[in-house]
């Protein structure tokens, strides 16, 4: 026998002994040969007998486990060895044994590999292989691939025959398995003088019959068997009979000639595959005391096939009234027969009248007949009708085959017959700022099926609007399309520019030849925005006090204002405290970003703000929007001071002997922000006191027990006056020293008085 694979040289030096672990066998020496065979043992020496020496090896399978062969032919027996999880397992050693009594020899074995120890035949009975480490092909040496037996990795194999009759009993053991329930199996094989020849698969049209014929004749001479029983049955399928009987399964016994006949009929002719399964009984003979036995068995599978039929229609799509068109009608056979009495018709519907065909049609009214006979698989036949439009419309035609075995098809062609027509769209913004340029988009379309000609779109601007041709301005818009196919647009962009706020009609017209024509009207209304700005503070303020402002922004336009901002200076020396409304202070400025504002929408801000002099704030704020100028608003503001007097008295001796003399020291601050005018200083002495002198920034005038000094016509903010008076002690005593301070803006006089202790 030959053999193909792949071939592995193993270049390793190894010579470890292993008993127990992942390694099946002592590890071989990796010498090459080629010739000289070297026997060895099952199992590892010393202690291999004993123990588990390949925990990886679980089991041993040899396919087929029993089987029947005619003698003088050859028998491939293959073993598998796998570990626990049914994987195979390379390089594990099985012996092949025939059992004595059997009939039959081995051939030969699986001799593949490289060491001096791999597979070999002892004699007849028995012999040893090893499981491969690659995938093989096992070939017969013939020209038939269908034969060759393919082995796996983990796989093995060994080749029996016999040129008798009988039983070939054989024992196939696997040393690496320690279970012995599982390390042996038995394998049967039945040689008889026996031949057979099974019905190849085959192919019928459906509805035939196919007679199925099994014969069975010695292998040796290749004399027919007579009264042989071959058992038939029909396993799968669409419904079929065996006759004779009209059942499933049929036993018919061969004939003079081996022969065994069966025919194969449909229940119903559709197509499909059936499987015939087949063996072949051997009877018991008194004669040669041979016992009845299964020689042998087969299947064969039956493909029914049929005609099929199948129709394209086409033609065209659109046609003009008067015009002459084409249909083309496709008959086609896709199946595996041929089908018969197949008929052709075409209904062609009002609106089409018939010119010809080819071939020649039989005609009945808008009819159409065609007999078209047998047409033969994969086959098909052309037919061309050629009729005449006589209205517009959209018509469908329809044709129809039919054939034996119910077979039917249909297809339609539609075709639209229409002259050509304009329809015109105009588009564009129905509404738009004053300043902004925007767009017309016209679009005529021929909603017609032929062609129209010579189309020119025309629009002229409305007073208010005007056209914008590179960079001119226009008030009409002209533009030429041309022919336009039947569906076909086209469209033109007019770009245009608002004069003038208002609402305006703009309409545009299309025209063609053939009197064709179509108009569309768009409506576009031009809004502008119109901000008025409002500003309110306080008409008159303190130095270093909160002024605050109200700034209101009005749309009193009817288009929305677009990126409103409003912004306010503030005044030179002016000092920022606040702003509402998300108002951002910068470089002497408060700035409001106030979005869109809507028409006759109004959105209000506020700004607070100190002075630290005195005059006249002035505050303006402006405002600016898209589409619309920079509007401004004023607020103004007094800021005023106010003199705030402060009077202190202190006397610079005290206690006082009497004789002694006394300082009293009147202190005059201006704590406001404004002059204080004519301030006038009188003192009081007590009874216990005689006034000496005074001083001071006016002169003074004492009467009795009074000191008044001249007016002070003006103390400025922050400045201060110094008044002394002297008196002298005349009686012991705890005294009171009286000033009294009044000035144009008090309205009650500021007093004060210091207490001073005379002695004696």
């Amino acid at each position: 026998m030959g053999r193909t694979g792949r071939v592995v040289i193993v270049l390793a030096v190894c010579g470890v002994v292993i008993f127990s672990g992942c390694s099946s066998y002592p590890i071989k020496s990796p010498l090459l040969h080629g010739g000289h065979i070297k026997r060895e043992h099952g199992k590892p020496a010393e202690g291999g007998y004993y123990m588990d020496f390949d925990p990886e090896a679980a089991s041993l399978e040899v396919v087929p486990p029993e089987d029947s062969n005619p003698v003088m032919t050859q028998h491939v027996l293959v073993a598998t060895v796998k570990d626990a999880k049914g994987t195979p397992l390379p390089s594990r050693r099985v012996e092949w044994l025939i059992a004595e009594g059997s009939v039959g020899a081995i051939v030969e074995v699986d001799e593949s590999g490289w060491y001096e120890t791999r597979g070999y035949k002892v004699n007849n009975t028995y012999a040893v292989t090893h499981t491969n480490q690659h995938d093989h092909v096992l070939t017969r040496g013939n020209a038939n691939p269908s034969d060759d037996v393919h082995l796996k990795r983990g796989q093995t194999w060994c080749v029996i025959t016999s040129p008798i009759e009988g039983d070939t009993h054989v024992v196939a053991y696997a040393p690496a398995i320690f279970n012995w329930d599982k390390h042996k199996v038995y394998v049967v094989k039945h040689w008889t003088d026996a031949a057979w020849q099974f019905p190849p698969d085959a192919t019928n049209t459906i509805g035939t019959d196919h007679p199925l014929a099994v014969k069975v004749m010695k292998a040796s001479n290749k004399a027919p068997y007579e009264g042989w029983v071959v058992n038939f049955k029909v396993v799968s399928g669409p419904g079929a009979v065996l006759v004779p009987g009209g059942k499933t399964s049929a036993s018919v016994k061969t004939d003079a000639s081996g022969v065994a006949k069966v025919t194969l009929k449909q229940v119903k002719a559709v197509e499909g595959a059936n499987v015939v399964e087949m063996e072949v009984i051997r009877p018991e003979s008194a004669t040669t005391r041979q016992p009845g036995m299964r020689i042998a068995s087969g299947k064969m599978t039956k493909r029914w096939v049929g005609p099929r039929i199948g129709i394209k229609k086409s033609g065209p799509a659109r046609a003009g009234v008067g015009e002459q068109i084409a249909y083309s009608i496709v008959v086609s056979n896709p199946g595996r027969a041929a089908a018969t009495n197949v008929r052709l018709t075409d209904m062609l519907p009002e609106g089409l009248t018939y010119v010809s065909s080819r071939p020649a049609a039989e005609r009945r009214g808008q009819k159409l007949t065609w007999s078209l006979g047998t047409l033969a698989p994969r086959a098909s036949r052309t037919v061309a009708v050629t009729a005449k439009t006589t209205r517009t419309g959209t018509f469908t035609n329809e044709a129809r085959v039919v054939a034996d075995h119910g077979l039917s098809a249909r297809d339609t062609a539609g075709t639209v017959v229409r002259a050509p027509k304009l329809s015109l769209q105009k588009t564009g913004p129905a509404e738009v700022l004053f300043c902004d340029p925007f767009s017309f988009t016209i679009t005529v379309t021929n909603t017609g099926d032929g062609p129209a000609t010579n189309v020119k779109i025309n629009d002229t601007m409305p007073n208010g609007l005007v056209a914008v041709i590179n960079g001119r301005e226009s008030a009409t818009v002209v533009g030429k399309v041309g022919t336009l196919a039947a569906g076909k647009s086209a469209k033109i962009t007019v770009r245009a520019r608002a004069k003038r706020k208002g609402a305006f009609a703009n309409k545009a017209t299309a025209a063609a030849d053939g009197g064709l024509k179509a108009e569309a009207t768009h409506r576009v209304t031009v809004r502008r925005p119109s901000l008025v700005l409002t500003k309110e503070g306080p008409d008159e303020r303190y130095p270093n006090r909160d002024v605050t402002y109200k700034i209101k922004v009005t749309n009193n336009g009817d288009g929305e204002a677009r990126n409103t901002v409003v912004t306010d200076t503030l005044p030179a020396g002016a000092k920022f405290i606040r702003a509402t409304g998300g108002g951002r202070f910068a470089a002497g400025k408060v700035t409001w970003t106030l979005g869109t504002l809507a028409p006759k929408a109004a959105k209000e801000v506020s700004l607070t703000l100190q002075s630290g002099q005195t005059g006249v704030l002035r505050n303006v704020a402006s405002v600016t929007a898209t589409c619309s100028g920079t509007t401004k608003a004023e607020a103004r503001t007094q800021v005023v001071g106010i003199p705030a007097i402060l009077l202190e008295t202190v006397d610079l001796e005290d206690p006082v002997e009497v004789g002694g003399n006394v300082t009293y020291v009147i202190t005059v601050t201006n704590q406001g922000s404004a002059d204080g005018t004519n301030i006038r200083v009188v003192c009081t002495l007590p009874a216990e006191e005689d006034y000496v002198r005074s001083e001071g920034p006016t002169r003074a005038t004492a009467a009795a027990k009074t000191v008044s000094f001249a007016p002070l016509a003006r103390l400025a903010p922050k400045a201060e006056a110094v008044f002394r008076v002297i008196a002298k002690g005349t009686k012991a005593g705890d005294v009171r020293f009286k000033v009294e301070l009044n000035s144009d803006q008090m309205t009650t006089p500021a007093m004060e008085t210091e207490s001073t202790r005379i002695y004696q």
